[in-house]
């Protein structure tokens, strides 16, 4: 059985469409565990709505707002299917999703199946393509099953860290204790998914688009607001998920700080708003600080990271500080 989780707030809008591309799987054998995080419009009425029409769908309520991760956490501890597929509130499946996967997963025992992802923008009622989530530069490992020592370097960090175009065997997640964190920040799903990838044994990935990514105005892929210091919370949750095996960090060492450093702090601080670009320069500082004073790694840092964004958040000042700060 698949147990379906659904973290919904404020989606009545799609919820209709979420909920029925599930119940009108060609695979059957489901539950389907949604969560609302105290919407405040009729998300929740929508999905009393549904329960009482099939009696395969939960409905969990949290008092307040607690984020995606939280809602997600609740849902797996009380899921009771063999496999687990996160759909969020405002996308859906396509009808033979379920029906595909599980007998992939099955047949090759698999601790995670990914699958590929096709964007629907609202705004102009198109679909299309897009790199990150077609998956091009994996094809090689398409219908074989790898893991990470497998992944060339370059390629690890590429991999989409949404949660909802895979499928997960449950004991794979309780076994070896994956969960969200359960602070309310975006992309809560990124050091969730770099456990998942650098745990499992046995990944392997399906040529199909079927799931259906909903692009809209005021998602958290266009946001450019103070949100976005949720950031410095995430990256060292990941960077402490790659520490937890001096192996896997030695082994991923130079993408992960150009990740860290150059694709997400470098990048985000460009796209934020300027009304926090000053704030947000200096939390860029603090963590340059807190790694090199907690995580000790200054010559790492020092080696890897691009010597003009070491400038331009001034990294040997910092350094300097820290050495007078200790003296």
């Amino acid at each position: 059985m698949i147990s379906v989780v659904i973290p919904v707030y404020n989606v009545e809008k799609y919820l209709h469409v979420c909920i029925n591309s599930v119940l009108r799987q060609t695979y059957q054998d489901f539950e389907v565990i949604c969560i609302d995080d105290a919407s405040t419009d009729s998300s929740l009425e929508i999905l009393e709505y549904f329960a009482k029409k099939d009696s395969r769908i939960k409905v969990l309520v949290n008092e307040s707002n607690k984020g995606p991760g939280y809602s997600r956490n609740r849902c797996i501890e009380v899921a009771k299917g063999k496999y687990l597929l996160f759909v969020d509130g405002d996308d859906w499946l396509s009808a033979d999703t379920m029906e595909t996967v599980i007998d992939k997963a099955e047949k090759n025992d698999l601790d995670v199946l990914m699958f590929k992802s096709i964007v629907y923008y609202e705004e102009s009622g198109d679909f299309g393509m897009e790199n990150y989530y077609d998956m091009i530069f994996m094809d090689r490992f398409v219908h074989k099953v790898f893991n990470q020592w497998d992944l060339d370097k370059t390629k690890i960090f590429k991999v989409p860290v949404g949660v909802w175009n895979k499928l997960y065997l449950k004991s794979f997640l309780d076994e070896n204790n994956i969960r969200f964190t359960n602070e309310n920040y975006i992309n809560e799903d990124n050091p969730f998914s770099c456990k998942v990838l650098l745990t499992a044994k046995r990944i392997s990935l399906i040529d199909e688009y079927f799931y259906n990514r909903r692009r809209r105005e005021g998602s958290i892929m266009t946001l450019t607001n103070d949100r976005l210091f949720d950031v410095f919370f995430i990256v060292c949750l990941v960077l402490e998920t790659f520490l937890e095996n001096s192996e896997i960090y030695e082994y991923h060492k130079e993408k992960l700080l150009i990740y860290i450093f150059e694709s997400v702090l470098d990048k985000k601080y460009d796209a934020i708003d300027t009304r926090y670009k000053e704030k947000f320069f200096i939390e860029v500082q603090n963590t340059y600080k807190k790694f090199i004073k907690e995580y000790g790694l200054y010559k790492d840092i020092k080696q890897i990271v691009n010597e003009k964004i070491l400038k331009r958040f001034k990294f040997e000042e910092l350094v300097e500080e820290l050495l007078f700060d200790n003296s």
